[in-house]
């Protein structure tokens, strides 16, 4: 009897072990996401034409791309949803393959954003 209950047990404990765990999900400990960048989907809307460049990069991070000419800067932010918060993003560090979820500001040379462009 106590043979069976400790089998018992101990399949039920991998079994929640292996159901708890999963390899599509990010995390935060990610190295393809840079740290303590969980975002809402709140907080990347706070973003508006017009704000400056240190209130961006104090909500958002920093870009995953950065391109400058005489004319401005464009930075681009690509994001990884999180599979257990709905509407909560990762920055990621490199573009991914396929392209889901970006952030795309354009600014001038007085670090003003002037066009923004996003999907998520």
């Amino acid at each position: 009897m106590f043979k069976r209950l400790l089998i018992l047990s101990t399949l039920a404990s991998v079994l929640f072990l292996v159901s708890c765990s999963s390899g599509n999900k990010v995390q935060a400990g990610s190295t393809k996401v840079h740290p303590h960048t969980a975002l809402r989907k709140l907080e990347i809307d706070m973003i508006k034409v017009g704000d400056g460049l240190v209130k961006t990069e104090a909500v958002l991070g920093k870009p995953t791309e950065k391109s400058s000419d005489p004319s401005g800067t464009v930075m681009t932010w690509y994001f990884a949803e999180d599979r257990d918060v709905p509407e909560q993003y990762y920055t990621l560090k490199e573009k991914p393959d396929v392209v889901e979820k970006f952030l795309k500001l354009t600014f001038d040379p007085k670090n003003k954003i002037t066009a923004k462009d996003f999907k998520l």
